[in-house]
């Protein structure tokens, strides 16, 4: 499958999107992410120190486990692609129609995205081991991820 996969790719003229790129655009969502729960608890974060800070956000892990999957489910829905994946020029696609996933692959490659950030970043390291550059969460949702520019 993989070499079928592999000659679908060189016939529609689709390169898959290279390590470096990924991971910018995760630190890009990451970033983007991070702010937006900045704003929101800005009023709160202000009159803490350090340490509170540190302890809110720490009682703040289902929070952010909850907008991560929302935030990649509904982008990867709508548009193929994340803010991050956006400005990498980078697009995931359904590896059977090369297309953009259904909203059920977009909510299972988002999970098991989050699972693979817990899981000490295994699943996306293992994206480094395959010539399609797959991570788990593509693996799960059968996806891909290209170069579109």
């Amino acid at each position: 499958m993989k070499e079928n996969l592999l000659d679908k790719l060189e016939r529609e003229n689709l390169k898959i999107a290279n390590f470096s790129k990924r991971v910018v655009a995760y630190l890009i969502d990451n970033i983007i992410l991070s702010l937006i729960v900045f704003i929101i608890f800005y009023d709160k974060l202000s009159l803490m120190d350090y340490l509170e800070i540190a302890d809110f956000l720490g009682n703040f892990t289902t929070g952010f486990f909850l907008l991560h999957l929302i935030y990649h489910t509904l982008f990867t829905f709508m548009y193929g692609a994340s803010l991050g994946k956006m400005a990498c020029k980078i697009m995931i696609l359904n590896e059977e129609l090369l297309d953009k996933p259904n909203f059920f692959q977009s909510l299972g490659r988002s999970f098991f995205r989050e699972l693979s950030g817990i899981a000490f970043m295994l699943g996306f390291v293992w994206a480094l081991g395959n010539d399609l550059c797959k991570t788990w969460h593509d693996y799960a949702a059968r996806t891909i991820v290209v170069d579109v520019a």
